[in-house]
């Protein structure tokens, strides 16, 4: 989770301090800023940016989320062999009616 953290307030970082270089260049070049669309030149610069200068973070972020995904998966796929290993327990073992054990081999209808 501390990836996550980390690579999102580097993000909001990135993020504001390109929005205040637009917004200070805009003013000195147009004398009154656009907010809107400063925002918007921001947001795109800023993605630019963040793809190539945050790439350490996000891998680190990445592999986080697919360690957790892998564990979920095995975790999930443990808890399913063990349920189906106890309902399989439960067909193999012993009549509960007359309490004798059940090998499967027409027990029930013998033909000579």
């Amino acid at each position: 989770m501390k990836e996550f953290w980390i690579y999102t307030g580097l993000r909001l970082l990135s993020l504001l301090a390109t929005f205040g270089i637009v917004a200070g260049v805009w003013s000195l070049v147009a004398g009154e800023v656009d907010i809107f669309l400063s925002v918007i030149v921001a947001f795109v610069i800023s993605g630019v940016l963040s793809f190539f200068v945050l790439d350490p973070q996000r891998r680190a972020f990445a592999e986080k989320v697919e360690a957790r995904a892998a564990k979920a998966v095995e975790a999930a796929r443990a808890k399913e062999d063990a349920e189906i290993d106890t309902e399989t327990d439960g067909e193999t073992g012993a009549d509960t009616e007359t309490g004798k054990a059940s090998s499967g081999e027409g027990d029930s209808h013998k033909v000579s």
